[in-house]
């Protein structure tokens, strides 16, 4: 009898200690952190309209979605060292969140609704890894850099980069489909017709490149402007300032 009761105890413990580490959001490995708030913001798991208030020091997983409240600003880590950061009135999912630490490889995909990201990326060093943003009518997709990704009410977007470079694409229809099984990304002026053998190129293959300090605009259809310099001096407005000095800080 004794001992059918010591093991019913172990097992209750560890069965209560397993749910007290699910319900703290114990580490994975693969997760992201909050390292700076300012304001409010709420995180929700997936399908729920039940949200908590988020803090310095929370864990976010895959599925979640963050929400930013107005007049606040929060910064995400992930396990990697890159940093991205939402402005106010910002919507940003987790859609994939993994890391191996034997062979690097990481992929980070993000899904920004509406709002302002800046992402301070680190260099991804092998082949099979991506990070990417995802607005509804584009993706963007680096290999180390730093930019940004505005996204309008309207579904507008505007990509702006600083360093490095970016390939910046209409995101497939089919969600199952991602960037990467596209071609290797070459920079086109937009939609158009190829020589023989004809083969209209729809508004999904488009693909473009766009370098150190220069911006593509998207419109609500989804289509890009062409990849042009833009002014940093112009540029410089208090949530761009804001982060270069966050960048200055953080340790890539």
């Amino acid at each position: 009898m004794t001992k059918h009761l010591g093991f019913a105890l172990v097992l209750f413990v560890t069965v209560f200690l397993f749910a007290v580490s699910v319900q703290a959001g114990e580490s994975t490995g693969n997760d992201a952190v909050v390292t700076m708030i300012k304001g409010t913001a709420r995180s929700y798991a997936a399908g729920s309209t039940r949200g908590r208030s988020l803090k310095k020091g929370d864990l976010l997983k895959r599925g979640q979605e963050v929400k930013v409240a107005k007049k606040s600003r929060l910064e995400i880590r992930f396990p990697d060292g890159t940093v991205m950061r939402l402005s106010e009135k910002s919507d940003l999912k987790m859609n994939e969140l993994s890391f191996n630490k034997q062979t690097d490889d990481k992929n980070v995909k993000v899904g920004l609704s509406v709002g302002k990201l800046w992402a301070k990326v680190k260099k991804l060093t092998t082949p099979d890894s991506s990070v990417e943003v995802r607005t509804s009518n584009a993706v963007a997709g680096v290999r180390g850099t730093v930019y940004r990704v505005n996204v309008e009410e309207d579904k507008s977007a505007l990509v702006k980069v600083y360093d490095g470079s970016v390939y910046v694409a209409n995101p497939p229809r089919d969600a199952s489909t991602t960037v990467n099984n596209a071609a290797a990304p070459h920079e086109v002026s937009g939609p158009h017709a190829v020589a023989p053998p004809y083969h209209e190129v729809s508004m999904e293959e488009w693909t473009a490149i766009v370098k150190a300090m220069q911006q593509i605009s998207i419109s609500p259809q989804g289509v890009p402007s062409k990849p042009e310099d833009f002014d940093p001096k112009a540029d410089a407005d208090d949530w761009v300032k804001w982060n270069q000095e966050r960048d200055k800080d953080s340790k890539l």
